[in-house]
């Protein structure tokens, strides 16, 4: 049966035109995922047969990047009219703070507010993901340049 995949594998990629590697980095050690790379290469040569290399972190990173927005949304929309623009808010202005004070006061509130509460504290989890990321990315590019086929992890040395 394993022979038999092995054999419908060219006519397999014969008809396809992009190949998507789900990228992890496992992949360039195993001998099995090499050999789909270099068959797909040689039998899509002529015609660009177009490889994207997909890190499998890529999802988390989406993911983070969504939650960072729909935090930081929820922040200003639940917390802002509570806290900053409330009723309460301005009259503790308007009775406590001096004049000249009130439009540095209502910048520094509205700044540490926006960029603390919305942007900061979740943008940490956003950088962290993205770090995650580019470290992944790295090490595909090390891996790239570095590729050995004797390096190759075969379970079956007899299919090497």
């Amino acid at each position: 049966k394993k022979l038999q995949g092995i054999r419908q594998l060219g006519g397999f990629l014969r008809v396809s035109q992009r190949m998507v590697i789900l990228w992890q980095p496992e992949y360039f050690t195993r001998l099995w995922c090499v050999y789909e790379l270099a068959a797909f290469h040689y039998i899509n040569f002529d015609v660009k047969g177009i490889v994207d290399i997909v890190p499998l972190k890529l999802p988390v990173l989406t993911l983070s990047l969504f939650c960072y927005h729909f935090l930081a949304s929820a922040v200003f929309a639940i917390l802002g009219p509570t806290l900053i623009l409330s009723e309460m808010h301005a009259s503790w202005i308007r009775e406590d703070i001096p004049e000249m004070w009130i439009l540095p006061w209502r910048f520094c509130t509205y700044f540490g507010f926006f960029f603390f509460g919305v942007h900061l504290i979740p943008g940490f989890v956003l950088w962290k993901s993205c770090q995650w990321h580019m470290e992944d990315r790295r090490m595909l590019l090390e891996q790239l340049r570095g590729f050995r086929m004797d390096m190759a992890y075969c379970e079956v040395e007899s299919d090497r």
